[in-house]
């Protein structure tokens, strides 16, 4: 998260949290959590030996694990709360001359393969007004114009915020704007910006 959209984020939950101290925070805030833990063994097997690839074939295997936290809303004119995903990915088989498939995160020095393991902890600040809700930190879209990547053992995950309303009836509003991506192979964000082709 860059730094202004850090200093918002912390104006915007001091001041929910100053509206929320008018009411005392509601049990829908524990009530209304959950919490889930996703398991995925992955194995990933491409071969390229028909064709004149420098590498034959892409082949690894490996376990992943998926906690998510939602909160409820704290009671209030403007209802705070929090999510968390924390994410492991675990390798069971690969090797350098195999790896590569997009399923593990690779050293740095590719010619060693895959790393043994790799994961992310993003956390989420949000607000609630009416019938809207704003999102700021680690973000996974399910927009038309953008959606998290989950094809393989972790999603891609964004930095940003994003505000949905469903202020008018039979309308949803969403506006957004996305800072940063952590592939689904990495652990490390990147800043995003366009690519152009030709």
């Amino acid at each position: 998260m860059d730094r202004s959209t850090r200093i918002l984020a912390t104006r915007l939950l001091l001041a929910g949290g100053v509206i929320s101290l008018t009411a005392p925070a509601s049990a829908d805030f524990i009530k209304d959590s959950k919490a889930s833990l996703e398991l995925r063994n992955f194995y990933f097997n491409r071969d390229y030996r028909q064709t004149n690839a420098a590498q034959s074939k892409q082949e690894e295997w490996a376990q992943g694990f998926l906690l998510r936290y939602e909160s409820g809303f704290t009671d209030g004119l403007i209802g705070v709360g929090f999510d968390a995903i924390g994410l492991l990915g675990v390798k069971l088989d690969s090797s350098p001359d195999r790896a590569g498939s997009g399923l593990l995160k690779r050293h740095s020095d590719t010619s060693k393969g895959a790393q043994d393991e790799y994961g992310e902890l993003g956390l989420t600040a949000k607000l609630r007004a009416s019938k809207s809700t704003l999102k700021l930190g680690t973000l996974l879209p399910k927009l038309p114009t953008v959606l998290a990547n989950d094809s393989r053992l972790l999603p891609q995950t964004f930095k940003g915020g994003q505000l949905t309303s469903l202020e008018l009836e039979g309308l949803t509003v969403d506006a957004g704007r996305l800072t940063q991506v952590n592939q689904r192979d990495s652990s490390d964000y990147e800043d995003m910006g366009i690519t152009r082709t030709g």
